[in-house]
């Protein structure tokens, strides 16, 4: 990866609690106002579902010369172009690709970012770690290499293949995960290295999970907060371009009921209040699509011929405008029922407390999240528990 210029902003760091500001985040991993370092790589989201390479080409005509064609990544089920990456021969090529961010290609306003993760070499399917490094700093596994540590959240194994990396040869780690696929990804990595251990479970319960002789002793733990790209790019329903039943269980083979399920028994009420709370919808659009819900479920009770697409176009057409973002106008009400069916405010909730409680005097909890909303419920619990500082104005 290309040097960092500066190190990222940390707006917050009173007792213990560290924050790490994301835009200057992103300037540091990007540099935009430093030399860039080959492969001068840009990142493309939002392209057309339908876009060529051809057509990526085009768009970037007149930016320099393209060192390889560009790389489109497609969903395996259905071809539809999820992101893209082109790479350039020099840097000013990239710098002027940098300046079409926010251009139209097709109906489409692509955001083109300089690439931190050189995703050309990245298979579908596969997750590229957010923030390896500020995760291993915060973990503080330099300074403990042979102790125990917790990922809750493995996946497909960035962040645990990281820490494993800067383990010792007496470290240990434990790997959380619910989803199938994660599961069989993290059990063959136990195989592989000793050192690793995967449990099939919530991170909720790692206290019940852990070796008991690792309660007390844990020097960190890690939750990355929400969905991850192979669960975007499978076929259980996360996603309103791609046509699928509406399934959204992090845990398909669980008793949990689907996304088809609540839409089903939640009331106008409560499915407006969830689309507003976990999706961060208007409260007027929320409205309006529990109303067409309500009204598609006189004319089939059980929603039995309720798809991804389906639900998207009604969504969309309750909202009745685009949004200022470019993005699919039902994004936020997948999120919101996806949050739901899997319940997964309670279960950071109930995981922060049962990583705070297996920590190791001076240990560290690690979390990353990706929503406004998520980042309250860690803040929340962050204030209700954090120990007040010593020059703090408390009554004596």
């Amino acid at each position: 990866p290309a040097p960092r210029a500066a190190a990222p902003k940390r707006t917050s760091e009173a007792a213990g609690h560290r924050t790490y500001d994301a835009r200057s985040l992103k300037q540091a991993r990007g540099a935009y106002d430093a030399p860039l370092a080959p492969p001068y790589e840009a990142f493309l989201k939002y392209l057309p579902p339908d876009a060529t390479e051809p057509q990526v080409v085009a768009f970037f005509a007149g930016c320099g010369e393209l060192e390889r064609a560009p790389k489109l990544l497609r969903d395996r089920a259905t071809g539809r172009v999820i992101r893209g990456f082109v790479t350039f021969a020099r840097e000013a090529g990239l710098r002027a690709a940098l300046a079409k961010d926010g251009g139209r290609l097709g109906a489409r306003t692509v955001s083109v970012t300089v690439a931190t993760t050189h995703g050309t070499a990245q298979a579908e399917g596969t997750h590229t770690p957010a923030m390896a490094e500020e995760v291993l700093e915060a973990l503080g596994v330099a300074e403990d290499p042979d102790g125990v540590y917790v990922d809750g959240t493995f996946g497909r194994g960035g962040h645990a293949r990281a820490i494993l990396n800067a383990l010792g040869p007496r470290g240990t780690l434990h790997g959380f995960d619910v989803d199938p696929d994660a599961v069989a990804a993290g059990e063959a990595l136990a195989k592989a290295d000793p050192r690793f251990a995967m449990h099939r479970a919530w991170f909720s319960s790692v206290a019940a999970s852990l070796p008991p002789d690792d309660v007390g002793r844990v020097r960190g733990v890690l939750l990355d907060v929400g969905i991850s790209s192979p669960q975007l790019d499978g076929g259980r329903g996360f996603r309103p371009e791609v046509d699928a039943p509406l399934d959204m269980r992090f845990d398909a083979t669980s008793g949990v009921e689907t996304a088809r399920a609540y839409l089903v028994r939640a009331s106008r009420r409560e499915l407006a209040a969830a689309l507003e709370k976990y999706g961060g919808e208007r409260p007027a659009h929320a409205r309006r699509i529990a109303d067409a819900v309500a009204l598609a479920k006189r004319s089939d009770p059980t929603l039995d011929g309720l798809t991804t697409t389906k639900l998207a176009a009604l969504a969309a057409a309750a909202k009745g405008h685009r949004e200022y973002q470019a993005m699919h106008p039902a994004k936020m009400t997948f999120q919101a029922l996806r949050i739901a069916v899997n319940r997964e405010f309670d279960e950071l909730k109930d995981g922060l407390a049962a990583a705070t409680s297996v920590l190791a005097v001076g240990g560290a909890v690690a979390v990353l999240t990706w929503k406004h909303s998520e980042c309250a419920v860690v803040v929340d619990y962050q204030a209700e528990h954090a120990l007040a500082l010593p020059d703090a104005p408390l009554a004596r």
